[in-house]
């Protein structure tokens, strides 16, 4: 072999054409260290020298081969149904970008259809909502990387890395017309939180447009004197009123001259601005304001504009500043169109888990996470809450700590009667049928706009329907927020409470609830006695719904309605006993007592008739047989009465043999 031809084969060998660069396999595979290789040593060495270099390199390339095709192998284990994971190294934690996400080297859904259902919609304008923390950021940065126009050419190269072997890149025709090929006005609306007055928001505002500008200087060359003026207002932070509200549309304009192709505006968060407004009472300046701005960049600015895309958790188009906007489609999550681009679906939790080694609790995932429908009855699940189970390996409520509930939390408990009976209904694992408004109007939010506050609630991710249209608490964690919301008024740890009962610790009960009452009734005077302390009671007792427990209240059973039944619905229980309630309730006007051997003393009459209606109530139990059906073979009874903020409990403990209930002699301590 003449050493010409041994070099040929030499370098054939170290540069196979057809190897994926060891950047991308970084990038990719979980096995990177196959493929890193270092081509800069020097090489002095005889033709045999030459000969075993090659022959060693060959084998190197052979197993860089295996380990390549392994991966490939992964990657095609790695899709299930229309689902695709690019397997990393670590979970996208505190990465909302969607080149940190890839470049980071983390593990990713491919959620690039989005980008084919974007382009080829027939809609101008575009508003999805969506709730927090559900990849809205992610998929509006994957667009702008997508579709911008690279400011060095160079770049263009880089974006393609960002997308090999995306489902994107099997639309050869789509990806020709426009991949790298629109300018894109992309602003984030986020981080309005700490602005309390509207002369803040505005100077934050200017601010976010003066980076804007900054980003696209490069095309100041080919504006004329006057276009440089305001555009170097604007970079200086100009507040001038008619500089600003048509910064947006000079913006556009500049570019589709500059770049002679119209633009594509992206913005995320469009609603955060307007609930800061409300919440610090500066909303109808700030509508004003951004109904200017955005009306001259999306409103009759055809020549300029290709497709906007817009993205928030509320839907406030006719009362927000998007209401005069006639070509605006709205797309929430109920129906088809984006369906799947936000959020997790069951075929991608099912092959993430699986790639993380915790498909076995996929059960529990669904029990904490699952839960919301979308169009085409689609089930999602919210990324962040999963991404954090994924880095902790914790059930928790980890997206309710991620904020956002300020306005809701600001009316939820000043609200009607009648909202305060479906939120109990609610918590008792039931649904709802109320109406969602098409339009939120921040002008008419109030505590007695029980319509706008479950609206609020829906598109805040706090509630989904179910098949039948009607609403309901989507799974666990946003259960927790639920009760969260309660128990903050309830004072002490209800769970606590439940524990007690749970372990038939009913001294311990009947000493805690009475001062849980006198903390906790005060905010539920806007409704009738008898609802408001069974509306605690829910409370206190509704986390038993997920720990395989079934709450039941005012049910037919045996020869009557109890108020409160608790009862296990597999044998998969720490406590295998079952819990059942009788309440008595102080009604205006009723007599406490005559017998004047109790004083003249309010306080003694009243501790009586708490007393003896406490035992009436348990006496009650056992007389209409609430326990008619009870398969456990230990069984709970309370009679609570209740008055004002007095409440008194008699209980007792039983326990089956035969057909009977016998009681036990002692109650636990």
């Amino acid at each position: 072999m003449s050493f010409s031809k041994i070099t040929q084969v030499f370098r054939r060998t170290v540069f196979p054409t057809h190897f994926v660069t060891p950047r991308v396999q970084r990038l990719r595979s979980p096995r990177s260290d196959l493929f890193q290789l270092s081509f800069s040593r020097t090489y002095n060495i005889t033709y045999w020298e030459l000969y075993e270099e090659n022959e060693r390199l060959k084998r190197e390339r052979n197993e860089m081969l295996d380990g390549y095709n392994k991966f490939k192998a992964l990657q095609k284990e790695k899709q299930e149904g229309t689902a695709t994971l690019f397997a990393g190294k670590s979970i996208p934690i505190g990465k909302g970008h969607f080149d940190r996400i890839v470049n980071g080297g983390c593990t990713f859904i491919d959620k690039t259809s989005l980008i084919a259902e974007f382009i080829e919609s027939n809609s101008d304008v575009s508003l999805v909502v969506r709730p927090r923390r559900f990849g809205k950021t992610t998929n509006l940065t994957m667009l702008k990387e997508f579709f911008s126009i690279p400011i060095y050419p160079d770049n263009e190269n880089y974006r393609r890395e960002l997308f090999r072997d995306t489902k994107i890149t099997e639309r050869s025709c789509l990806l020709d017309s426009h991949f790298c090929k629109y300018p894109v006005i992309f602003l984030s609306l986020k981080g309005f939180d700490a602005c309390d007055t509207w002369l803040k928001m505005k100077a934050l505002l200017c601010q976010e447009l003066a980076s804007l500008y900054k980003e696209h200087g490069y095309i100041n060359d080919i504006l004329d004197d006057y276009e440089k003026l305001r555009f170097n207002k604007i970079l200086s932070g100009d507040f001038e009123h008619e500089v600003i509200i048509k910064s947006l549309e000079h913006l556009s304009k500049y570019l589709r001259t500059y770049h002679r192709r119209r633009c594509i505006v992206l913005v995320d968060e469009y609603d955060h601005p307007m609930e800061i407004a409300y919440r610090y009472q500066y909303y109808e300046e700030a509508r004003g304001f951004f109904s200017s701005l955005f009306g001259a960049l999306l409103k009759d600015n055809d020549e300029n504009l290709e497709k906007a895309l817009l993205v928030g958790v509320s839907r406030i188009t006719k009362s927000g500043y998007l209401s005069g906007l006639n070509n605006l489609n709205v797309f929430p999550m109920y129906v088809d169109k984006y369906a799947t681009q936000f959020g997790f679906t069951e075929d991608e939790i099912s092959i993430l888990l699986q790639h993380c080694d915790k498909k076995e609790r996929l059960n529990e995932v669904k029990e904490w996470y699952d839960g919301y429908r979308a169009g085409n009855g689609i089930c999602l699940y919210n990324p962040w809450s999963i991404n954090q189970f994924i880095d902790t390996n914790t059930l928790d409520a980890h997206w309710v700590d991620t904020g956002g509930t300020a306005t809701i939390k600001k009316l939820l408990w000043h609200s009607t009667k009648d909202f305060k009976k479906k939120t109990l209904t609610l918590l008792k694992k039931g649904a709802i049928d109320v109406e969602i408004l098409k339009d939120i109007d921040y002008n008419t939010l109030s505590p007695r706009a029980s319509d706008v506050i479950w609206t609020l609630l829906y598109y805040g991710g706090y509630l989904t329907m179910n098949e039948d249209k009607n609403l309901c608490i989507p799974n666990m964690e946003v259960f927790t927020e639920w009760k969260g919301w309660l128990n903050n008024r309830i004072s002490s740890n209800p769970d606590k409470m439940l524990e007690m009962l749970l372990q038939c610790n009913l001294t311990k009960f009947e000493e805690e609830l009475p001062t849980r009452i006198m903390e906790s009734l005060s905010y539920l005077d806007t409704i009738d006695s008898n609802l408001a302390y069974h509306f605690l009671m829910i409370g206190i007792l509704s986390p038993v719904r997920y720990h395989n427990y079934e709450l039941l209240s005012n049910r037919e059973a045996g020869e009557g309605r109890f108020d409160v039944r608790i009862v296990p619905i597999t044998e998969n229980v720490i406590y295998p006993i079952s819990i059942i309630m009788e309440f008595k309730v102080y009604k205006k006007n009723e007599k406490i007592i005559d017998n004047d051997e109790y004083g003249d003393e309010d306080e003694d009459k009243t501790e009586h008739w708490l007393r003896k209606k406490s035992e009436e109530a348990l006496a009650q139990i056992v007389e209409r047989k609430y326990h008619t059906g009870i398969k456990t073979t230990k069984l709970v009874e309370c009679g609570i009465a209740f008055r004002g903020k007095r409440a008194c409990v008699s209980s007792r403990v039983l326990h089956k043999e035969g057909d009977h209930w016998i009681e036990d002699e002692k109650k636990a301590k």
